[in-house]
């Protein structure tokens, strides 16, 4: 390790001789140290060897910039091969990893014509993992802000809820499901109590089944509203099968229309 002022004096044969070499061994171990050089010019190089660093000064010899790290390959620095292996070129290419946009990232597709119209891809903030799974298929991604034709058919699945030994209520969870299959059994009565999670505007339909003993009763909470103000009464023979579609009107108002005894 050597640094130089570079500047050599008027001195003695011998003493300017060694003036020279201390100057040339600066020159060939690129001024490295502990610390900076006491003189410095623009442009001139320091291996930092407290940091493991090499450095070169900047063009108004204030500040130093750092090049790369002395103990890596390269300096650390990418090649044209590694740099074709590590990053997306503008013109594009594939990316065979993960690709991770930051806190403040988004997608914005500017589309065919050169404007101030984008199309941005954002993300509310994710309190937990989240995958969006895309299927395999062409096609249009519907928006909840427009009206909508599909041209495959669109189902929602059905959700069992059973009736346990001892449960004299069940409360319809409708943030789970549209659909609901309800069994009675092990209870003479049951109520359908209120549901939880009513949006105005939700539909769907509950299958409600007897068990194989039947006579199993049904009473609703007061948010189901029936044709006429008068709660239907259940077919009880044994596995019977009745069917209650509804449409959600408010927050506490359910139309409910009851269709019995499906064979």
């Amino acid at each position: 390790m050597a640094q130089h002022d570079y500047d050599i004096a008027n001195q003695s044969g011998a003493a300017f001789r060694q003036d020279l070499n201390n100057c040339l061994d600066a020159i060939v171990s690129q001024n490295s140290g502990a610390s900076e050089p006491s003189t410095t010019y623009a442009y001139q190089w320091w291996a930092d060897s407290t940091t493991g660093l090499l450095k070169i000064r900047a063009s108004d010899n204030a500040s130093w910039v750092t090049v790369g790290t002395l103990a890596s390959t390269n300096l650390g620095l990418l090649t044209a091969a590694t740099a074709n292996s590590t990053y997306l070129a503008l013109a594009g290419g594939t990316v065979t990893g993960a690709l991770n946009i930051g806190t403040a990232g988004s997608l914005v597709f500017e589309g065919v014509t050169a404007d101030d119209f984008e199309t941005t891809l954002a993300v509310v903030d994710p309190t937990a993992d989240r995958t969006i799974t895309l299927p395999n298929a062409t096609g249009t991604v519907p928006l909840l802000s427009l009206a909508q034709t599909f041209t495959a058919a669109q189902r929602g699945s059905i959700s069992a809820i059973s009736v346990a030994s001892g449960d004299t209520s069940k409360t319809l969870d409708f943030a789970t499901a549209n659909n609901f299959a309800l069994t009675l059994a092990n209870t003479a009565s049951c109520t359908l109590a209120n549901p939880s999670n009513l949006t105005a505007g939700q539909s769907g339909s509950i299958f409600v089944a007897q068990d194989a003993t039947g006579g199993r009763l049904l009473t609703y909470g007061a948010q189901w509203d029936f044709i006429g103000g008068t709660a239907p009464t259940l077919s009880t023979a044994a596995s019977a099968v009745d069917r209650i579609d509804y449409v959600v009107r408010t927050t506490s108002s359910i139309h409910a229309v009851f269709t019995a005894n499906y064979s």
